[in-house]
């Protein structure tokens, strides 16, 4: 009895806390999910509706703690996961900056009007860009501009880039041009270290409101002195830039399929790796591009030689696309097989998998790494 009245106590007062915090900053703190496939419930009860299932390893606001439950923020959509397997860090005091966020003159995450890019010097942020004669996947490619390119922007709508480059006009997708350090379209960053912090401000000495793992995508605000201001899951805050690569969703010579490809792949970070799954509760690495591939509506065999022996097209290294599957084979792993591993490349020289390895999850790692680089076999291009 007492330690029920204990608990009780103590929720009363981890309530009181949450709700004077929301006041200021709209959240009461911050959660890691710690066990593997957590059910997000419509609302605190077993009984109730399953939403989705969380990876061990995701961040979530917390809204409010209730009798072993959390009310939590996901994808903009409000639900409900037991306190047994969330690890909850509480927001910081009124007096903390938490709530300066939110009032800080940070810019919404989209493109800034037009007016106020005229004249600014743009970043080609991947190979392979389309530089165009107008603002249409349909007109005339004058050249492709490779990584790091400087454009001078003349004006920015629906979407695209009228630029100077080389002393010539023509128009690039906002989606691989950035301007300090934020793309103009879409503006994704992809995190590169293990539990970064997210800060209220941008410095190390300031509050932390929550962390997130290698490959969580968060939505790039604005960049200034090293710091990333950042949204993830309704919660904004700030990411040391050194630990943030931006993330372009493939390049305009690449298809569209190979970009929804990308975005449903990576919509799967975190997933753990389980041997001969083939689902949100964990992948295997022909199980998981099996099933990125089948929410496009391809079929795909659940063996990496199988996919590599019966999907798609051959693709040269050099000609690389995202959304191509990427195949590996290791002799010491590969029971005498052509293949024992298989991934799906993302663009930049970089490719997502199911790793059996360090980190046993759906995770990023570059092609140019020691192991990867001497156990390629080649590529494939489905569709």
């Amino acid at each position: 009895m007492r330690k029920l009245l204990n608990r009780t106590l103590l929720l009363a007062l981890l309530t009181a806390l949450f709700l004077t915090v929301s006041a200021a900053a709209g959240f009461a703190g911050s959660g890691i999910v710690t066990g593997d496939a957590l059910r997000l419930r419509s609302e605190p009860s077993t009984s109730s509706s399953t939403i989705t299932l969380l990876s061990k390893g995701t961040q979530l606001p917390v809204l409010e703690a209730l009798e072993g439950w959390y009310k939590v923020s996901w994808n903009d959509r409000t639900g409900y996961v037991s306190a047994d397997y969330l690890d909850y860090t509480p927001a910081a005091p009124a007096e903390a900056p938490a709530a300066s966020v939110m009032d800080a003159a940070v810019p919404a995450a989209q493109a800034p009007a037009e007016t106020s890019l005229a004249g600014k010097t743009g970043l080609v942020t991947s190979d392979g860009v389309n530089f165009r004669a107008g603002p249409s996947t349909d007109d005339a490619v004058l050249a492709e501009l490779a990584k790091d390119v400087p454009l001078t922007i003349l004006s920015v709508a629906d979407g695209w880039c009228q630029v100077t480059w080389n002393g010539q006009e023509g128009y690039v997708s906002g989606t691989y041009v950035a301007v300090d350090g934020v793309p103009l379209k879409d503006p994704k960053g992809v995190i590169t270290g293990n539990y970064v912090n997210v800060r209220s401000q941008p410095s190390t000495e300031a509050a932390i409101l929550t962390k997130v793992s290698t490959g969580a995508v968060v939505e790039l605000v604005s960049l200034s002195d090293g710091w990333y201001a950042v949204r993830l899951n309704g919660m904004d805050g700030y990411i040391c830039a050194d630990y943030v690569r931006i993330y372009a969703p493939g390049t305009t010579t690449g298809s569209s399929l190979g970009a929804d490809i990308v975005e449903t792949a990576m919509g799967c970070l975190g997933v753990p790796y389980v041997y001969g799954g083939a689902s949100m509760r964990g992948f295997d690495c022909s199980g998981f591009t099996m099933y990125v591939f089948s929410q496009h509506g391809y079929s795909l065999p659940h063996t990496a030689t199988g996919q590599w022996n019966n999907t798609g097209e051959y693709v040269e290294k050099s000609d690389l696309q995202p959304g191509d599957l990427v195949l590996f084979c290791d002799p010491s792993r590969s029971n005498g097989k052509a293949c024992s591993h298989v991934g799906i490349y993302i663009g930049d020289g970089e490719f997502i998998h199911a790793s059996s390895g360090s980190g046993k999850k759906i995770q990023i790692d570059s092609l140019s790494s020691d192991y990867y680089t001497r156990y390629y076999v080649g590529a494939k291009r489905v569709g």
